[in-house]
């Protein structure tokens, strides 16, 4: 019974840690530019961190503005490299609501600075890719 009890509790801690890590950056995409910014909630035990992220894009020309909070997986480390992969489900509101998903690829830069690459589709069928910076926290 202590064991399982030990047990638990050392799960329960591993998976309860909560990440200070918080990101915020600018990016521009195939039809918006924008922000974005994001904080870790739960550290996932060899996988990475799952969090929320936030968007606001400016649509270019007449392509019209987006708004989006999804729910993201971050962090996963790519083995032998300094780069991390991120995937991220959410919703999103342009001229009409949707569903989309989001992946990408993170790289450092200079200090707390890095890049972000990423593409994405949404349930109205819409896809683009973008390209950014990014401060970690």
């Amino acid at each position: 019974m202590k064991a399982h009890l030990a047990l638990t509790t050392l799960v329960f801690a591993l998976c309860s840690q909560a990440g200070a890590t918080a990101w915020a950056g600018l990016h521009a995409t195939t039809s918006t530019f924008g922000v974005h910014a994001g904080t870790s909630l739960l550290r996932v035990p060899l996988l990475g961190a799952l969090g929320v992220e936030g968007n606001a894009e400016k649509g270019w020309g007449s392509a019209p503005n987006r708004y989006a909070l999804g729910v993201t997986l971050r962090d996963l480390n790519l083995p032998l490299t300094k780069v991390d992969a991120f995937a991220t489900v959410g919703a999103e509101y342009r001229n009409r609501a949707a569903l989309y998903a989001e992946g990408g690829l993170r790289g450092p830069l200079l200090g707390p600075a890095g890049w972000r690459t990423f593409v994405r589709g949404n349930t109205a069928g819409q896809f683009g890719a973008g390209l950014g910076l990014e401060l970690r926290f």
